[in-house]
């Protein structure tokens, strides 16, 4: 059994924390994970990191604990077998540093990069390459050790960054960035090939982020000029394996899903036309026993004044994960998962 790491970004780290723990319950089932600030240990019989960097939106990197010391004098006990198992004599390679710790001097940390880097290019013959290295070899500096990684820089947070609202085919204001989208469909656990519903799916903001990965979206919204926003948007992502459905969820003509995704609009909007948001959740959550499959999930964002937890409750729901994320001094976000 191997142990492994995970970086998470700092913008939100309590989400990012729970959009970690998520995926690698989805892969690697009853894993015990160690939290150290933005710093995740764990162990296991597979490796996950290709999976948690192709899917993570608040990952930085992740990778292999190749060698772990006490001490920054330490690191000189690293075998050359170790060495060798982070790169090979053909490989290129880099050595960065990241201190988690305000104890150690400046001076020190920039040394370790050129020397750990000489003493890889002696054993292995590897050469260096800043710009481009096939292997990332990172020490990690930790108040109460130092720790030696293969790692993967996440390279998913760029093509996020590239689908954000103002860069789709269609634009709205109310669309939700597709980082968040990400992460809410992290949460609900949705795996390629299940079919996902959001059914306050405006431009389509959440179903894109479904598209990309691989599993089926289907939106639904009383607007038809934010329906065929929403078409524009996932045409230039999937093609035509997508659905799209003009109805009120009070009613909702869905009759089965894997997981719901949602981020339904607040207050009085021309969306739901003059109809409360908190009264059209509840209307959602009462169907979701005669809609989500066995094991389906749910997963909404909605303003803290909607009270979701407690609506949550009150449906007979199982609530799972609850969140808050303060968006600016006026508006703090709730992110709930539950299941039936």
């Amino acid at each position: 059994m191997n142990r492994y790491f995970v970086l998470i970004s700092g913008e939100y780290p309590l989400l990012a924390r729970a959009e970690i723990e998520t995926l690698l319950d989805l892969c690697c089932p009853q894993i015990q994970v160690a939290w150290s600030q933005q710093l995740a240990i764990y162990a296991s019989m597979v490796n996950p990191t290709s999976f948690l960097v192709s899917r993570a939106a608040l990952l930085r990197e992740a990778g292999t604990i190749i060698f772990e010391a006490e001490s920054i004098e330490g690191l000189s006990m690293i075998s050359d077998m170790q060495l060798m198992q982070i790169v090979g004599p053909s490989e290129t390679f880099a050595v960065r540093t990241i201190s988690l710790s305000n104890e150690v001097d400046s001076r020190v940390l920039r040394e370790i990069p050129s020397q750990m880097g000489a003493r890889i290019r002696r054993v292995t013959g590897a050469r260096v390459d800043l710009e481009k290295p096939d292997v990332r070899v990172i020490v990690i500096v930790m108040f109460e050790c130092i720790l030696v990684c293969k790692s993967m820089q996440s390279w998913l947070r760029r093509r996020i960054r590239e689908r954000k609202p103002s860069k789709k085919k269609w634009f709205h204001p109310s669309m939700m960035n597709a980082e968040l989208a990400r992460v809410m469909c992290n949460l609900a656990g949705v795996l390629p090939g299940k079919n996902v519903l959001d059914p306050f799916c405006g431009g389509g903001g959440i179903l894109c982020e479904v598209a990309t990965i691989g599993a089926r979206p289907i939106g639904m919204d009383l607007s038809w000029r934010f329906l065929a926003g929403a078409r524009q948007n996932l045409e230039s992502i999937v093609g035509t394996d997508f659905s799209l459905v003009q109805g009120d969820v009070r009613c909702l003509p869905i009759h089965e899903c894997d997981h719901i995704v949602t981020d339904p609009p607040y207050g009085r909007t021309s969306s739901t036309r003059g109809s409360e948001s908190r009264t059209l959740v509840a209307s959602l959550l009462t169907q979701l026993h005669h809609i989500l499959v066995n094991g389906g999930t749910l997963c909404v964002c909605g303003s803290a004044q909607m009270d979701l937890p407690d609506m949550i409750h009150d449906a007979g729901l199982k609530l799972e994960k609850h969140l808050r994320i303060r968006v600016h001094s006026g508006l703090v976000r709730e992110i709930v998962t539950a299941r039936i």
